[in-house]
């Protein structure tokens, strides 16, 4: 009897484990980016229409945000905004709300990582080239830090003739450009998952205040020599069209 008292305890003493520690599940904030056309949503290959008269389909909107910082530390490394491929997804954040009603973010990437190896980044990272893919230049080299395309008619004769190529690819550090996100209002989506709606306007774009490009006589760049000041004012321009919605 008493051998099987102290076999019963024994068993019972086996069978006792600790409870695991809970896991606190960290919080998300997300950003998203919606395309619009002055007060219209934009769609690609939808029609659209300048200041000068001109009617414009826009074909490719991409870009590169890095070092994404709040009030305390980084919220996101790098993310690139890829509207063709994944619509307005732009990036999913470490942090909380309260650090982040007010953020940074480079529009472009850093010279400490523009001429890094595009190969040696981890598989995850948008800079890897499998994800960067034709968003870095085997001949700069160095990250397209945004690439805008388009077709246009810039003959108002009523013949719909898109056949004017819009070709920005914009890049190199001295362009480097620095957003900033005051008063930002978190949306509560779930218990641990906050978002951000940002908008991206493609006709502040083209025309920023008094800084206009128009597209009959500015309609491509790809960061060369000769093409400074449109390169520059692309960058600049874009960077006035991203705002909170």
């Amino acid at each position: 009897m008493l051998l099987m008292a102290l076999g019963t305890i024994m068993v019972a003493c086996k069978d006792k484990t600790p409870e695991p520690t809970p896991v606190e599940e960290e919080d998300v904030l997300r950003v998203t980016v919606q395309p619009t056309y002055g007060t219209d949503l934009m769609y690609l290959d939808s029609v659209y229409t300048t200041v000068e008269g001109y009617d414009i389909k826009f074909t490719n909107l991409k870009f590169f945000v890095e070092n994404v910082q709040g009030a305390n530390g980084q919220i996101k490394d790098v993310a690139m905004f890829n509207y063709v491929d994944y619509g307005i997804a732009l990036f999913d954040g470490e942090g909380v709300p309260s650090d982040a009603s007010t953020w940074t973010a480079n529009l472009g990437i850093s010279a400490t990582l523009n001429h890094s190896d595009p190969s040696a980044f981890p598989n995850s990272s948008p800079l890897n080239i499998l994800n960067a893919g034709a968003m870095h230049w085997d001949w700069n080299p160095g990250y397209i830090f945004a690439k805008i395309e388009a077709k246009v008619d810039t003959i108002q004769d009523g013949n719909p003739l898109f056949d004017h190529q819009v070709v920005f690819h914009v890049g190199l550090d001295e362009n480097l450009q620095t957003l900033e996100f005051t008063n930002c209002n978190w949306q509560q989506i779930s218990d641990h998952l906050y978002m951000l709606p940002l908008k991206v306007d493609l006709a502040v774009v083209l025309q920023n205040g008094g800084q206009t490009i128009d597209l009959a006589n500015e309609y491509t760049t790809h960061s060369m020599a000769g093409q400074e000041a449109i390169t520059l004012k692309v960058l600049q321009n874009l960077k006035a069209a991203i705002s909170t919605m």
